[in-house]
This record gives C-alpha cells, sequence and structure tokens, in this order.
C-alpha cells in the first residue's frame, strides 16, 4: 500500500472523528451555571436522573467505592460478615464503625439502611440493661435511617420506616413510659421552633410519615411493593395512637379532644383518597355504602327486565341437585361432618346466580332487552367486584372501627369516662382511698354505657371494650380490697357492663361472678362443665381419633 493511501485514509477518520464529536458534544454536553447542557443533561434533570437527583453525593464515599478497583462486592460480603462477628460479640463500638464503612460502600441501597436501621434500634437496644442506654441504640437507629435518607432523597420506604421507628419503638415498647419522655427531652430530635407539646413521639411520627406520602403523591416516587392501604393510613393511625397515649398519661378535655379530633379528619382524608387496590382498579374506602346501594339500585333494574328470572333458575338449579346436596341446603353448618360441610360447598356454589347467568336468560326469553339486560349485568359485576376489593382492604386496616372511634372518643361522655377512671386508678395507687375509687369507676361505667349506646355498631370484643374491660379488673381490685366482689348481690345489681366482661374476659377471670349472674338473671349461657364434657366422652363409641363432629 502506497504512502499516499495511509496518508488519505489518516485524514478520513479525523474528519470522522470531527464530525462525530459534534453531535456528542450537544447530546453529553453537562449542565453548568449558565447553560442547562445537552440533550442528555436535560433528560437527566427532567426525570430525575442524575445521581445528585437521588441523594447527597458524599466525596468520601465515592473515593472509597472507587478505591475498591471493581472489588465492591467482596469488599462489601467481608464488611457484612465483620458486622454480624461484632454483633454476636456484642462489640457495638467495632459494629457501628462497620456499619458506617458499609455505609459508604452502599449508600443508594435502600434494604441495606432498614435492615441495619432495624438491627440497632431493634435488636442491639434490647441487649443492654439501662433503659437510657437502650435508648442511645434506639435513637443510633433512628440517626442511622436518616443518614440513608440524605443519600436516597424522597425514598417512601425510607421516609415511612423512619415513621414507623419514631412511633412505635418509641410508643410501643416495654419502656415506651421512659422512652416518651427521653423523646420529648432529647433537643436532637427537634428543630429549635417546635413547641414543647408537639415533642411527641407520635406527632413526630406523623410528620415523617406525611412527608413520606408527599414523595409519592408530589415527587412521583413508586411505591415499589407497599401496599397502599398500609402506607396511605399512617398518618391518620399515628394520630389515633397519639390520642390514645394522652389519655393514658392523665391529659383529657379540651387537648384530648383536638387531638380525636385530627384524627377523625385525617382517617376522613385517608377513606376519601383513591388508591389502587391488588387489581389494578381504583377504590375509595369511603365509598363502600355508596356502592353497595348502586349494587342494589342495578339489581332491581335487572329484575325489572326479567320478573321472576333470578328465583326460576334457582328452582331449576336446587332441583338438578344430587339429593344428598339438596337435603343439606339450609342446615346449619355447625351440626354437619366434614363430609357433609364439603357436599354443602358444592351445593352452595351450584346454586350461586350471578348477574351474567340472569342476563342471558332473559336474553333467551325476550330478545328485546338482551342488549340492556348484558349492559346491566356488566356494569352489576364490575361494582361488585369493586365493592369487594372496597370491603377487603377496609378489613386490612380495620377502617370501620376506627371512624367510629374517632367519633367516640370525641364526646363528651367519652372524654369523661376515661378521666374519671383515671382519676379512680390514681386514688387507688396513690391516696388509698378504696371508696372514692369504687365511686369514680362506677361513673366512669354509667357513662361507658352512654357512649356504647350511641355507638350501637361497636362490637362488645372491640378495643374499646377491651379498654373498658381493663377498668373493670381495676375495679375488680378495688371491690376485693374492700372484701367485695362482682358475685354480691348488691354490686352485681347496679353493675352495667356484664356483656363487656362476657365478650373480653379470655382467661376466665371472672367466671364464677359471670355464672353467679346468670344462675340470677339468665342472661348469658353457661359453659357446658368438664364433668359433663367427661361424661359425653364416656358414653361415645367415637374413635378417639376423629375429630368431634
Amino acid at each position: 500500500m502506497s504512502e499516499h493511501g495511509s496518508f488519505y485514509r489518516k485524514i478520513t477518520y479525523l474528519t470522522l472523528i470531527a464530525v462525530l464529536l459534534f453531535p456528542i458534544s450537544q447530546l453529553g454536553a453537562p449542565s453548568t451555571l449558565e447553560d442547562e447542557g445537552g440533550l442528555l443533561a436535560r433528560l437527566r434533570e427532567e426525570h430525575d436522573l442524575g445521581q445528585s437527583e437521588i441523594g447527597e453525593i458524599d466525596p468520601a464515599s465515592e473515593t472509597i467505592r472507587l478505591a475498591t478497583l471493581g472489588l465492591r462486592g467482596i469488599a462489601v460480603s467481608l464488611l457484612w460478615n465483620k458486622a454480624n462477628e461484632y454483633k454476636k460479640k456484642e462489640d457495638w463500638t467495632n459494629f457501628r464503625a462497620t456499619l458506617g464503612q458499609l455505609a459508604k460502600l452502599q449508600p443508594y441501597f435502600i434494604s441495606f439502611w432498614r435492615f441495619q436501621a432495624w438491627n440497632l434500634t431493634y435488636n442491639v437496644s434490647v441487649e443492654l440493661d439501662d433503659v437510657r442506654d437502650r435508648f442511645h441504640y434506639v435513637k443510633r437507629g433512628i440517626e442511622f435511617l436518616k443518614d440513608g435518607i440524605k443519600y436516597n432523597r424522597d425514598s417512601p420506604y425510607l421516609l415511612s420506616e423512619l415513621g414507623w421507628f419514631i412511633g412505635n419503638k418509641i410508643g410501643r415498647a416495654d419502656e415506651q413510659k421512659e422512652y416518651r419522655r427521653l423523646f420529648k427531652a432529647d433537643d436532637d430530635f427537634h428543630p429549635e421552633d417546635r413547641p414543647p407539646e408537639q415533642r411527641d413521639n407520635w406527632l413526630v411520627s406523623r410528620q415523617w410519615y406525611e412527608t413520606a406520602l408527599a414523595a409519592v403523591d408530589d415527587r412521583k416516587q413508586s411505591l415499589g411493593q407497599k401496599n397502599p392501604t398500609t402506607f396511605y393510613a399512617s398518618p391518620g393511625m399515628s394520630q389515633i395512637n397519639y390520642g390514645e397515649a394522652i389519655e393514658k398519661e392523665g391529659i383529657f378535655g379540651d387537648r384530648a379532644k383536638s387531638a380525636w379530633s385530627t384524627a377523625a379528619r385525617l382517617w376522613r382524608n385517608y377513606g376519601s383518597r383513591q388508591m389502587k387496590s391488588s387489581r389494578g382498579l381504583l377504590i375509595r374506602l369511603a365509598d363502600l355504602n355508596r356502592l353497595e346501594e348502586v349494587s342494589k339500585k342495578l339489581e332491581a333494574e335487572l329484575d325489572t327486565l326479567g320478573p321472576d328470572t333470578r328465583e326460576q333458575i334457582l328452582t331449576e338449579r336446587r332441583a338438578a341437585l344430587p339429593e344428598q346436596q339438596r337435603a343439606l341446603v339450609g342446615i346449619s353448618a355447625t351440626e354437619l361432618t366434614n363430609e357433609q360441610h364439603e357436599l354443602l360447598m358444592e351445593a352452595t356454589q351450584k346454586l350461586e346466580v350471578t348477574p351474567a347467568d340472569i342476563a342471558e336468560r332473559i336474553a333467551s326469553n325476550d330478545p328485546a332487552n338482551a342488549a340492556a339486560a348484558r349492559k346491566l349485568a356488566n356494569r352489576l359485576e364490575q361494582n361488585r367486584v369493586r365493592t369487594f376489593l372496597t370491603k377487603n382492604n377496609r378489613d386490612v386496616v380495620n377502617y370501620a372501627y376506627w371512624e367510629t372511634r374517632c367519633s367516640l372518643e370525641q364526646t363528651t361522655e367519652a372524654l369523661r369516662a376515661r378521666a374519671l377512671a383515671y382519676e379512680a386508678n390514681r386514688v387507688f395507687h396513690i391516696d388509698a382511698d378504696l371508696l372514692a375509687a369504687k365511686k369514680l369507676f362506677e361513673e366512669s361505667f354509667d357513662l361507658w354505657v352512654e357512649v356504647l349506646k350511641q355507638h350501637p355498631q361497636l362490637p362488645d370484643d372491640s378495643a374499646t371494650s377491651s379498654d373498658i374491660f381493663e377498668y373493670i379488673e381495676q375495679y375488680n381490685k378495688v371491690l376485693q380490697q374492700l372484701d367485695m366482689s362482682l358475685a354480691d348481690e348488691a354490686v352485681a345489681a347496679q353493675f352495667p357492663l356484664w356483656n363487656i366482661i362476657y365478650a373480653n374476659d379470655s382467661e376466665r377471670k371472672f367466671t364464677e361472678e359471670l355464672t353467679i349472674h346468670n344462675r340470677r338473671t339468665g342472661a348469658y349461657p353457661e359453659e357446658e362443665s368438664e364433668e359433663n364434657n367427661s361424661a359425653d366422652s364416656e358414653g361415645s363409641e367415637q374413635d378417639p381419633g376423629t375429630p368431634d363432629q
């Protein structure tokens, strides 16, 4: 090849390189204070794709990651093993130092921050004896999560986890009384302008939850695998927990009422929020009654198009059942053997008449109404699915109960009833005035009767009823000190909350009192005695390996 040919080829390559540099510069030019940069820089800014948009860039972290020369994975594995070794040895100083090194190598790994914060707050803290030392590591875990948030700005996972730690670890631990006091007194947790009454772990927890919600709602962060139903309930539940906590500490009146009023507002907002269900349909938890009314209306319209069609189909299907299954229809499941129960379930499925079944029968009998019937059936089926999903998600967070509870706790009667029970306990334990304590408890019980009458939808075995049952247990201790009992006729006659005992006495502390009360009044069924059970067993020829039917 000639020297001229080689020269021309080099010129050609240089020219191509120069030509390619122009579009590359246009695409990849970095942004500056004066210039928004090339296309890629603008796209990174628009979609928050740059590392600076994820969170803080730490020069030390970047240097360490580069210094591993591609062996970061190995370094991380070694450090994890070291951390576990220090944890087993309870060498907390080196354990924390190792976590710091791991944080430099894995600053954008969300699970690392969550797992190790949990380690510090829940696992390390319980290994220490002094409550202040335990609180120190609870605090370290919370600070560790805050460090993770610096690197992973607007992460719903870390923000909501922080809300959980501050709320539940401090407010639910066995040491919650001391933890809540230490939290309020610790300036590191609070900005200077936060009022003393706002230095409550549940209120601070609520703020972090609201920040997590804003990251999703306003800054379009992904929820990932988080359940929207529980995620969006968090601020309201923290406010509810705040209301419960201050009343346990003896704060009632306007402050308690305001706390529950705020909780009711947050719960209403939560119920009105549109959320995606597991099937991808958008639902609102507060829509249940409306959805049920829509279903009734659509069912009535479908029945109007084909009067008696539902009954005709049901009669035909009942007649088509095998005799063995037909005989079981209408019998209580508690009276059936396991085999019979399965047969009944099969029969029930065969007898189910769907909107589509009705629409097809109408189409067959009256072709003129076929299109209208099918359209109604389709709307009804979609509404039923949405109703089913709404009910299921309400059950996940016990939506109806907390809605009622927020309303109940604001009433004058409930606020006064709790204040009286609190004062009764104080008088009993501190003043040792038994008669005064007894009188205060009884006044509280009379008010609880009024509260429960005002809220008949509240079941006797609810969390509220469980609270009342605790007051009854405390009242019983007062009676015992007075050589009295709920079994005494005079006491039992004026005690108004036997239904609460019956529904909540899972440990059977009041079996004798309930039995005596039932014999006097016939109010509650007596449990079958062990002697009767034993006699029944002796007289039975049933195989001992077969469960009772």
